[in-house]
């Protein structure tokens, strides 16, 4: 299993960067990502059971809130790739909590890449992209 885990520091209180990650479709889209949003969840529209689907130019994942504290965390799991590739998402999750007037954003995301003999060789690799992808939608909350 492949363990993701990024943070960041974002220079605005924690109802801000809450209300921005937990907004799916500006969250997750530019820099060559799309998202929609499939089915409301509660308390809002992207709370507990909300299911999206993001974009890439290869892929399309459907993933769903399983989980929602508001101005907390949330955490989710993609329950279909498109096209299929051999992954199963086990979760992810982003937390929020307050340092010093700020917010630190801790994004996590538990994953098997399940291709026999090169599989952990390419779930490494796709680790990686999606830790550089995380990083920069993490920043861009700081712009």
């Amino acid at each position: 299993m492949h363990k993701i885990h990024v943070s960041e520091l974002i220079n605005k209180d924690i109802t801000t960067v809450f209300e921005a990650i937990s907004d799916h479709r500006s969250f997750l889209s530019g820099g060559g990502l799309s998202c929609h949003l499939i089915k409301k969840g509660s308390p809002n529209k992207n709370g507990l059971n909300a299911v999206r689907t993001v974009r890439s130019k290869q892929y399309t994942l459907t993933e769903v809130i399983t989980d929602f504290k508001e101005n907390k965390s949330y955490d989710y799991l993609i329950t279909e790739i498109k096209p299929a590739i051999a992954i199963t998402h086990h979760n992810g999750w982003i937390e929020c909590s307050e340092e010093q007037g700020n917010t630190r954003v801790d994004w996590h995301s538990h994953f098997t890449h399940n291709t026999p003999i090169i599989g952990y060789f390419m779930g490494w690799v796709l680790k990686r992209q999606f830790e550089k992808m995380f990083i920069k939608r993490l920043q861009y909350l700081n712009s």
